[in-house]
């Protein structure tokens, strides 16, 4: 691993450095900066969890019986995804379209 990003604990650490110029550019480098007379550099690391790089897998079987047809609560149901995923869900149940 890089001498700039490494793992502590469950997170990943990265140093940087951002120089500002007083024409209002601003850049970012991993390396410190060669400075022209009219920028300033702050070093800077970013502390970010591993749970950032983890894939959520989510899977799920309905089996319905032949003379039961299902029930679904929608609002549990996106409450749940909701939680579990940290992000908001627009859940539909629609019945299948009859074979002609």
């Amino acid at each position: 691993m890089s001498l700039h990003a490494y793992q502590s604990g469950d997170n990943f650490h990265f140093a940087f450095w951002l120089t500002f110029s007083k024409a209002g550019d601003v850049r970012l480098t991993r390396r410190a900066p060669a400075l022209d007379r009219d920028e300033r550099a702050v070093s800077m690391t970013a502390v970010l969890p591993l749970a950032l790089w983890a894939t959520p897998s989510l899977s799920a079987q309905l089996v319905v019986q032949a003379d039961a047809a299902p029930t679904i609560n929608i609002e549990i149901a996106t409450a749940a995804l909701r939680s579990a995923l940290g992000i908001d869900i627009d859940l539909r149940v629609t019945p299948a379209e009859e074979p002609q």
